[in-house]
This record gives structure tokens, sequence and C-alpha cells, in this order.
């Protein structure tokens, strides 16, 4: 059973409502219970919900007013069941907690990159490839 074209092309909109809304249970409705999610700014790829749970809330807690905002139309790769989708990452460092022991630099970002994402028969995540220099957030925080 494959995910139809256009709950496909739905899946980034979904995506970034999910991250822009702040309701964790919503967020995680996303992501299926077992997952592949690699970041650059994780340590090590999440396997499951609890940790994209601790992931949304770390963003969360440091950029309070975080946002996604879709480039472009996304590429659909139907037989595999994978979506790639443009993004522009906005936001202040209002928050503690993320990046793990930095204080609040209270400068805001807009970064740019790419996500590649492996759906399952339900339409959710079970693969998620997120592409973007963690150092031009840094450098836009005056972190380095």
């Amino acid at each position: 059973m494959t995910t139809a074209t256009t709950d496909l092309a739905g899946y980034p909109a979904r995506y970034f409502a999910a991250w822009n809304q702040r309701d964790l249970a919503v967020a995680l409705n996303i992501v299926a219970e077992t997952v592949d999610w690699h970041d650059p700014s994780l340590p090590s790829p999440i396997t499951d919900r609890e940790g994209a749970a601790g992931f949304f809330t770390a963003a969360w807690s440091g950029f309070p007013d975080l946002a996604f905002i879709p480039v472009g139309e996304p590429l659909i790769d139907v037989t595999n069941q994978r979506i790639t989708q443009e993004w522009r990452m906005v936001g202040t460092h209002t928050g503690e907690g993320f990046p793990p022991g930095v204080p609040a630099t209270h400068r805001s970002f807009d970064v740019t990159g790419v996500d590649v994402w492996q759906l399952d028969h339900y339409g959710r995540a079970v693969s998620v490839h997120a592409y973007w220099n963690v150092a031009t957030l840094l450098a836009q925080l005056g972190l380095v």
C-alpha cells in the first residue's frame, strides 16, 4: 500500500505546522513510533517518539518563536514515498536549554535548509533527514 501523491505533497505543510503550533501531541502525530531522524544539530539520530518529543521541547524551549517557512513546492518520489522540501527556519534565541548549556543570546536567526522525509502508509515519517548548516545558526546567534 502506498500513500497517495496528494497525501505525500501535503506532508511538508503538516510537518511545518506541527513545529510551528507547539502542541507536543500534535507534533508527535507526524512521526512514526520508530523513526530514523538525522539532524545536524543532534549528537545522534532520533530513533523513536520519545527522542522526537525531547527534540521538539528542547527546540521550543530555546527558541519560543521558532517557525518553519516552506520555500517553493515539495519534490515527491511516489515510488519510495519520499518528499523533499526546502525551508527557512526563523526565530529568536530567548529561551534556555537549546543549544544545551547556552544562555539565551536574544538574537534572531534566519537559516535555510532542506528536509527529506519517507512516510509509512499512515502518512507519518519513518525517516527524517535534515540538511542545513549549524555553523550559520551559531554565527547568527553570536556563538562563534
